[in-house]
């Protein structure tokens, strides 16, 4: 009896040992203190249960302190910025929501929705406000001739074609709130302008697919929904490390593959 006594005593102890060097080998690996380890661990809380629930608690209300005070800072950024856009915060609040609506409708969303979220109306205070400069750089008689909209674009770092300009000129006109005047006028307004441009670049409120309108050419390529266009025309020096054989070569495989295609192409395809 004694003899069983002691081989239970020795593998009870040696239980205890491989579970401390275990867990002493993760608080080692994970790194944190071991009272932020227990809080976290909740097949461990049993043996500090009262000092975890304690500091599970402050952690909680250092986090929702802290995300208080940075949502309260927002919002006064938010109101500062807003000043510039509107006569008060509500009625800027109503134009941001307005636009949103109609440009979700233009995505082809029916059942519309607005949630407003200050780090989106932040987006698109700051987007419009910045605009807004590049419209007044080429403003001439509170407008900007129409020929000019590239131009205007490519101010704000837009690469759009041509055909892309004339078919959201058109799409905006069919909203039905511009007189006719502004429909058939040479010249654009800054509200169609800035229209035009959130768009074909939608804010981050509006929830539809970047360039929705827009598709990956090779003179014009996207590519992680970022327009490279920009990197061509200012020359970046990633850009100018290319090598044009290795572009020739790719261009003429392909033309190959695709003449060996129509080549042995079935007739019943």
């Amino acid at each position: 009896m004694a003899s069983q006594k002691q081989e239970k005593k020795k593998s009870t102890e040696e239980d205890n040992r491989t579970r401390s060097l275990s867990y002493n080998a993760d608080v080692e690996r994970i790194g944190p203190h071991l009272d932020i380890y227990l809080a976290f661990q909740p097949q461990l809380r049993k043996r500090k249960d009262k000092t975890s629930k304690k500091i599970l608690k402050a952690v909680i209300l250092i986090q929702a302190a802290i995300r208080g005070w940075l949502e309260r800072r927002r919002l006064e950024r938010i109101k500062a910025k807003a000043t510039d856009h509107g006569p008060t915060f509500r009625a800027v609040v109503n134009a941001y929501r307005r636009m949103v609506d109609r440009i979700q409708r233009r995505a082809g969303l029916r059942n519309t929705r607005v949630i407003l979220k200050f780090s989106e109306l932040e987006e698109w205070l700051d987007r419009k406000k910045f605009y807004e400069v590049m419209f007044a750089k080429r403003e001439y008689c509170q407008g900007i001739p129409k020929y000019e909209l590239p131009k205007y674009f490519r101010d704000c770092g837009h690469f759009p074609t041509q055909s892309h300009i004339d078919s959201t000129y058109l799409l905006v006109q069919t909203d039905g709130k511009w007189k006719y005047n502004e429909i058939h006028s040479e010249e654009v307004k800054k509200g169609k302008a800035l229209e035009m441009i959130f768009t074909l670049y939608p804010p981050e409120g509006a929830h539809v697919s970047h360039f929705w309108g827009l598709k990956s050419t090779w003179t014009r390529p996207i590519v992680h929904g970022e327009e490279a266009y920009k990197y061509l025309v200012s020359g970046h020096p990633i850009i100018k490390k290319a090598d044009i054989r290795v572009v020739g070569k790719l261009v003429a495989r392909s033309m190959r593959e695709r003449r060996m295609k129509l080549r042995f192409k079935s007739p019943d395809e």
